[in-house]
């Protein structure tokens, strides 16, 4: 014990310090060699590990909108033990930029990189990343309107049609860098309808395209809406005859002598309901009205105006138009003999004297086209007078002209006819008796004819 005593603690420390240090470190080395030899280091290339960018705000205030364009997963390079080197994977890992460190005017944002894992984080040296930046496209931020329309392809089935359509929103809002949203001309909705019967509801993704109708591509842009509400009317269809008539009058003094409809019937689409119930279109009296016309002309009516809301017409014509045509109308006197003119009635107990005002011709006025009067003569118009019944005296004949539709008769037409009896024969005897009884001329009474007929 007294040994012990007799030892300071001051030399058991500083006596041979040199070797004691000497001794330590030797032991150390000692170590690492037989550690590496157990358990050398290596270096490992690790890949997929995600970059995750902080502070993106620094651009958004300044109404800008970045993407990374390179960078956002990297791959790095490690040296470790080699029992934990082994075991080293991505999301051992944490990778970040943050974009307040981009200088100005620069478009590239240093990565960092470190082990996440607490009690090897000390034993992981990472040597290397193969991507030292993420690289950034900056630009201005911008929001734009765009009104959608429809594209509608293919074709219904048959004796279907495409009605209308409707959507709902009819815009969308975009928004997004610059370079991107200004390339946009056009937002489309595109449906397909072939071989369709039935009405279309259904929601669809907007296409935008640029100007020359190439697709741009919105991946990197935000929309309003993802999709559009697009409805599309789908309606049989049905042939319908067309009901029409011209009224009204010419200008005096001329004729309508014909008309001509550019369509007897139309196509038309509507709902099953509707279609049902459409047997025709009447255009009403007044539509086509040639009142106070005297030249060829072509009336029109709005065909659509007569049907019912919702529906529509597919033909190629939609519109009546009705081509009239117009001629002068002129008089003209035909002198007819009146041996010429048919008598009936005649009765062989007299003798007729027939005459026209007493002339041998009859003056007969025609009214008619100016085409067709020129072109009619005497030997056209057949007359005839009925002398039935009348006994001897002066008589009044009207006289009956035969109906032909190139012509009217404008005339009141009369013949006069003197009537006769004629004397019975008689024998000598009776003549001279007759004689003596007859009185002198002077004597005798007047006879006298009955009044012409008046005209019926």
């Amino acid at each position: 014990m007294k040994f012990f005593k007799d030892i300071k603690i001051k030399d058991l420390i500083f006596k041979n310090f040199a070797l004691k240090i000497l001794a330590v470190i030797l032991a150390a080395v000692l170590w690492i060699v037989i550690v590496n030899v157990d358990n050398p280091s290596q270096r490992k290339t690790i890949s997929g590990i995600t970059v995750n960018l902080l502070n993106g705000d620094v651009l958004t205030d300044m109404d800008y909108i970045y993407q990374v364009n390179s960078g956002s997963v990297i791959s790095i390079v490690v040296k470790a033990p080699q029992t934990i080197v082994e075991e080293l994977k991505a999301s051992d890992f944490t990778a970040y930029a943050d974009l307040s460190e981009r200088a100005a005017d620069s478009d590239k944002v240093p990565i960092h990189v470190s082990c996440n894992k607490e009690d090897i984080e000390n034993q992981v040296d990472i040597i290397s990343l193969r991507t030292e930046y993420v690289q950034l496209s900056i630009d201005n931020k911008v929001d734009r309107d765009f009104e959608l329309t429809v594209d509608i392809s293919g074709n219904p089935a048959e004796d279907y049609i495409v009605g209308g359509h409707s959507i709902s929103p009819t815009t969308i809002k975009v928004t997004g860098a610059e370079s991107i949203v200004s390339r946009i001309e056009t937002a489309v909705l595109r449906y397909n309808v072939d071989g369709m019967t039935d009405n279309i509801d259904d929601a669809v993704v907007p296409v935008f395209l640029d100007a020359k109708g190439n697709e741009v591509n919105t991946d990197k842009l935000s929309v309003s809406r993802k999709t559009i509400r697009l409805k599309i009317d789908i309606f049989p269809t049905k042939w319908v005859p067309v009901n029409f008539s011209v009224s009204g009058e010419p200008e005096e003094g001329y004729e309508m002598t014909g008309y001509e409809p550019n369509l007897e019937s139309v196509k038309i689409a509507a709902s099953r309901e509707q279609l049902a119930s459409i047997s025709a279109i009447d255009v009403p009296s007044g539509a086509i009205d040639i009142t106070g016309l005297n030249q060829d002309t072509t009336l029109s009516a709005e065909l659509l105006t007569y049907l019912p809301n919702g529906c529509t017409i597919v033909s190629s014509q939609n519109k009546l138009e009705v081509a009239v045509k117009f001629e002068k109308v002129v008089t003209a006197e035909i002198g007819i003999p009146v041996n010429d003119i048919k008598i009936s009635g005649i009765n062989n107990d007299y003798e007729y004297e027939i005459t026209a005002g007493g002339g041998n011709t009859l003056t007969v006025e025609i009214s008619g086209r100016e085409s067709v009067i020129n072109q009619i003569n005497a030997g056209d118009l057949v007359l005839s007078a009925d002398v039935s019944g009348r006994g001897e005296g002066r008589f009044k004949i009207p006289v009956a002209i035969e109906e032909d539709d190139r012509f009217t008769v404008v005339s009141d037409n009369y013949l006069d006819v003197l009537i006769i009896r004629i004397p019975e024969e008689t024998t000598p005897e009776e003549t001279t008796e007759a004689t003596e009884e007859t009185l002198p001329v002077d004597a005798q009474p007047q006879a006298t004819l009955p009044e012409p007929e008046s005209a019926e």
